[in-house]
């Protein structure tokens, strides 16, 4: 599941890694690593790349 969501966040500019709790995840930008969103769902993370594509 993660290389699903981090090659579509890939395309948008964003990194997204395992959290340290079960199924979150933290989403960072490539360019410069900050933090854009910390522990957040799937489909959470789905709709944050929408938002910046």
């Amino acid at each position: 599941m993660i290389e699903d969501l981090n090659k579509a966040a890939k395309k948008v500019g964003l990194h997204v890694a395992a959290a340290k709790k079960d199924d979150l995840f933290t989403i960072r930008k490539i360019k410069n690593g900050k933090q854009v969103a910390k522990n957040v769902t799937a489909a959470e993370v789905k709709k944050i790349i929408k938002k910046h594509a």
